[in-house]
């Protein structure tokens, strides 16, 4: 089921799928950091947010 979502970050207006057809099933993200995630967020990111995230992370996880 799609629905419309505004992104909690940015602002920015996308389709959510809520399905396994959905941009966010790219990205692959530990327990710790969806955690992190949804605490700092009531929702879904629109996918550059998102992308931004899981860059960031990858690139501090690559210097330890």
């Amino acid at each position: 089921m799609q629905r419309k979502k505004q992104c909690p970050r940015c602002g920015k207006e996308f389709v959510c799928k809520h399905d396994n057809s959905c941009f966010c099933t790219k990205y692959t993200l530990s327990a710790g950091s969806l955690k992190e995630l949804q605490k700092q967020y009531n929702d879904c990111l629109c996918e550059d947010c998102l992308k931004i995230y899981a860059n960031t992370l990858k690139q501090t996880q690559n210097k330890s």
